[in-house]
Formats: C-alpha cells, structure tokens, sequence
C-alpha cells in the first residue's frame, strides 16, 4: 500500500510548514478550524452554527470519551481520494473512505463495501456485489454508481492523479488518460468507452484488458473511494481542504481540519459495520521529532514513531523500553538517481555507487538499527523475492567500476548533488555520512543540496525535475509482486517515468506476468524481471525499515501489518482499536 508512500522517506522529502510547540490541544488559536460537515455534532472550538441541524447527525464524539492521538511528522500534500500517492496522505484517506475491499490482518483481501466478487471465465470481467443499505456518514445511500463515477474520475486526464495508471487494466483507462481535454469530442468519445458500468444500485462491472487476478485487491485502494461528485464540483480544486465536502463512506468522519497542525475524524455510526470503539481519530502534524517525544511523554500523543537517533536512549528508559512496538515494514528503500541526467546514463556509474554503499554499517551506526540492508527491490517474505548478492559492499569493485566507466574515474565527472530535506534535522548527517562513503572510497565529492521538504515533494513527482539523486523507495500497495514491480517499474508506469527508467525486456515479462493464472508460473516470471531490475542498478537497493513506534499502554484492540506505514493497526484495526479508560 502505500504507493511511493513511505513513512521514512516523507521523513526526508516532506515537512510541514509550521512546528508546534505542544500539542496537547493543538494550538486551536493558531489556526482557524474548518468546521465539521453536515449531520456531525460540533467538536470542541466550533459553535453549533458551523453545522446542520443534529437531528441529522449520523456522526457523534461523546465529550471526554476514547480519543486516539496519533502522531505524523508531514501535513499532506493533498488529500484527494483520486490525486493521493504518499503515506501521510493515504493515512487520511483510509479513515475516512473505503473502497469495494480491504485487507485483513493476514493481508488478505477480503470483502468490505462489496460483499462479494467473481471473474468471468477468462478472467477479463469482474463483477462485484455491494452490501445492502450502504451508506456515506452522512446518511446518503452508497450506490454502485460512485465507484464507477471514482474509477472514471482517477482515469480523467482533467484529474490526473498520481495513481492513475494503476487502473490502466481496465479497458479505456489508458486511452481516456491520454485524452486530450480540451477536444471535447474526443474526451467525450474517450470517457464513454470505459470499461466500467453500474448497472444497478448495488452491482459493479469492471471490463480489462487482460486477466488481472490481483484486480479485486486494487479496488480495496485509495483510487476505488467513493468521493461524492456533487461535492467535488460544489469545492472547485481545492475541495478536499473542507471536510463538509469529504462525506465518507469509512469507519470514521473528518470532522475539522486545521492546516499544518491536526486533522480530527469522529466515529461514523453509519458504517456497515457498526460503529467503531473509539470515539475519535487526531492525526498530530509535528515535524520535530524531539517535540512530539516530549509530548507523547506528557500525555499528549498516544502513538509516536520515534526517530532513529531516540531509539538507544528510548531502549534505556524503564518505562518507554516496555512502550515500545516493532514490526516489519514492507517497505524498501534506495538511493535513487535520475536515469536522464549524467553521470547516472553510465550503467558502470550506477554500479560503482552500489558498490561503494556499505549498508550495514548505515543501518546499524547511522540508523541506530532501525532497519535490514537490502541488494534488491522486493522484501524477504514477499513473492518474487530473489535473495541476491549482486551489488554489495565492495570498495574494489567501486573502484574498478568507475574505472570502466566512459568517465574513466572520478576526475571527469560532472557535478553530482545529493537533494535532501533541509527541515529534518536528522537528515544532513545521514547524507554527509552517504557524501563521505563517496569521497572515500570512490574520490567523487558529492554537492550536498539541501530543498525544504514541500519543495523537494513536488520535484520529485515532476519528471522535469526529479532531482539528480535522492532518496526514494516504496511500500507496498498489496502484498503481490505486480505491485512491486508492474505498478512501479514499467515503461508506463507513473513512477518510473518521474527517474527515467524502461526496460522494454523487463516488461515483457511483467506484463506476461501480470496476465497469467497459473500462480507458480506467474511467480517466475516476476523473478526474471525482478533479477533483470537489480541488474539495470537503476540506484542502489539500501535497506528495508522497520516499523517502530512508541504507543501507550492504554491503546488496545491493533494487530499491526507490514503495511501499517502510518500507525499500528492502520489496515485490519480500525474498528477494534481502543483506549483504557
């Protein structure tokens, strides 16, 4: 899940604009809340004029009940069911929203806003069944025809999301995106051609391309949430910033946002499932690691991922030590370089980078064990996982590499600038820590290019200016190798496109992949071009996190995931987590 969206990585290339200094009721006076949507009851700070009458309220915070409070060091980019790709973004989302399925805490996809499922013979149709009497927060009945109306409107090119051509299986959604739209006639032509109809209330049909069987766990994403039309028009481009307008269909409501601070959800009792055992959701914005230690100390925060420079002497407090919640993340992360520029055309280039890498001594010194080395893409555990040795530390082969590069050493290179996130402090010393390995062992002096981090977001989604070499990485989507490979790899794909990286051989294989039915032999096939990946070195695997968070003793009711990126329990737990009280 969380689709180029990681919570280490946003650490190094997302910030938040305004630091506060406690967080114990999140500064209201700072900001001025956005208030809560029709039919939910006021929370504290608005007045009773800011919403509909409660006869309506569907929505409800019983005053001083269990209120969840979570730590986040980003303020989203954005929020928009069909435009979001990072983490911290997907985290509200996935409370407010859900889509046709969802995974469970074995990360299987089971069924959520859909009942049931099931593909036609060839596996070219799936044909989905919602629940009876679905409802958004509000009240509104859910019908088939919000999700088709989510699935054009992510393969709209007037929408453009980042994540849109994982919907590329179905028919017309490529060529729909493709679309110019400002030819009306063929934007027109374009968006009735897709492969996707309602044709009653509670029955969904999806036409694809080819046979997806991973397709019913792509309609449990962000990209399938039923953001009501009539709402996104009323709000014009920015109306995902109002929570009236973010009616959802999840197991909690957005009820208030204050920008760069805190964004408050409440228990939604129209649910299918029931209402949820927490009252309320607070997402805390606090980009110093150091405050929201300080707060979660005093009771402020009830979830806290610490950073790695903490961990030793979080180990060593009595207290924090038994606070303390370690999981695997499916997450990896490298060091990416721009394919476009020089010097990093020169395979031999990239290949005296990875070489020189000393993982082990980043992961256990410099991120105080926070994480695993890793020389390939897809983690231990997951289908496709290969478990090479290509590419390891080795200061000679650095050298000799380099060598056979055209550059012929480190005298010709041109500049190479290593663009970091200047508002984390503990980034610089990781990256000068990265700039000496380079020096050292490979003569190269590396230009260290500090971008705050709302800056350095938007270059890297932007292929015209994705940096020459930066961190990056992944956390997976669904547990599946297409995930890991198709959505971001391809020729095609969203992300490759940004660095510049095709391998038309890679995705032959991929794409044969992605259609075959017979499980073993898909397997395979993923291997060959996952070997095929780590040998293109398009920048240095480096290391898999761990998830670590510090969470109170009070929280109940989570089982964590490894793809809990945001918060234990953020997948399979929304409904059972809960607070001592």
């Amino acid at each position: 899940m969380k689709r180029g969206r990681i919570r280490a990585l946003l650490r190094l290339v997302s910030v938040l604009a305004l630091a506060l200094p406690i967080l114990a009721a999140c500064a209201r006076g700072q900001a001025t809340p956005t208030p809560a949507p029709s039919g939910a009851t006021p929370t504290a700070g608005q007045t009773p004029a800011a919403v509909s009458s409660p006869t309506q309220a569907a929505v409800t915070t019983p005053t001083g009940e269990k209120v969840l409070r979570i730590h986040e060091y980003t303020y989203p980019d954005v929020f928009d069911p069909q435009k979001s790709s990072f983490s911290n973004e997907i985290a509200v989302l996935h409370m407010n929203y859900e889509g046709l399925t969802r995974l469970d805490k074995d990360l299987n996809t089971v069924p959520a806003a859909a009942e049931s499922w099931e593909f036609n013979q060839d596996g070219t149709v799936v044909t989905f069944h919602l629940r009876a009497g679905l409802k958004y927060s509000d009240g509104t009945p859910l019908t088939a025809e919000r999700f088709r109306y989510a699935v054009e409107r992510t393969c709209d090119p007037k929408t453009a999301g980042e994540y849109q051509s994982i919907l590329f299986d179905i028919v017309g959604c490529e060529e729909f995106a493709g679309t110019d739209p400002n030819d009306q006639a063929a934007y027109e032509a374009a968006r009735q051609k897709l492969g996707v109809e309602a044709p009653d209330d509670r029955t969904l049909i999806v036409r694809l391309t080819h046979p997806a069987p991973y397709f019913p766990t792509i309609a449990s994403l962000w990209v399938f949430y039923p953001a009501r039309k009539e709402l996104i028009e009323q709000g014009g481009e920015n109306w995902w910033k109002d929570p009236k307008l973010q009616i959802g269909n999840g197991p909690f409501q957005m009820v208030e946002v204050v920008e760069d601070q805190r964004i408050r959800f409440v228990a939604n009792t129209n649910y299918w499932e029931g209402r949820p055992k927490l009252d309320a959701v607070e997402i805390i914005y606090q980009k110093e690691s150091s405050v929201a230690l300080e707060a979660y100390k005093a009771g402020q925060l009830d979830m806290f991922s610490p950073d790695p420079s903490q961990l030793p002497a979080i180990k060593s407090d009595p207290e924090l030590s038994k606070q303390l919640v370690t999981y695997p993340a499916a997450t990896t992360i490298q060091l990416s370089f721009n394919l476009t520029k020089e010097p990093f055309t020169d395979k031999k280039v990239r290949e005296a980078f990875a070489y020189a890498f000393d993982r082990k001594t980043y992961c256990e010194q410099i991120r105080n064990g926070d994480c695993t080395p890793t020389l390939e893409w897809i983690p231990p555990g997951i289908p496709g996982h290969i478990g090479t040795d290509k590419y390891g530390f080795d200061p000679a082969k650095a050298k000799q590499a380099l060598a056979e590069s055209k550059y012929g050493g480190p005298d010709k290179l041109p500049e190479i600038k290593l663009t970091f996130n200047s508002d984390d402090p503990a980034a610089r010393p990781r990256v000068e820590w990265i700039a000496g390995q380079y020096r050292d062992i490979l003569g190269v002096n590396i230009t260290l290019e500090p971008v705050d981090g709302k800056t350095l977001v938007a270059m890297r989604k932007d292929p015209s200016t994705y940096p020459q070499m930066t961190m990056a990485g992944w956390i997976q989507d669904y547990p599946d190798p297409q995930n890991w490979l198709s959505v971001y790899w391809k020729c095609d794909a969203t992300f490759a496109q940004r660095f510049g990286y095709c391998n038309k051989q890679f995705d032959e294989l991929v794409t044969k992949a992605d259609q075959e039915l017979d499980q073993q032999k898909r397997i395979e096939l993923y291997k060959q071009a996952h070997q095929i990946l780590i040998d293109d070195v398009p920048g240095p695997f480096l290391y898999n996190p761990l998830n670590i968070w510090l969470v109170k003793p009070s929280v109940t009711g989570y089982s964590p995931t490894p793809s809990d990126d945001a918060f234990p329990g953020e997948f399979a737990s929304l409904m059972t987590l809960d607070i001592k009280k």
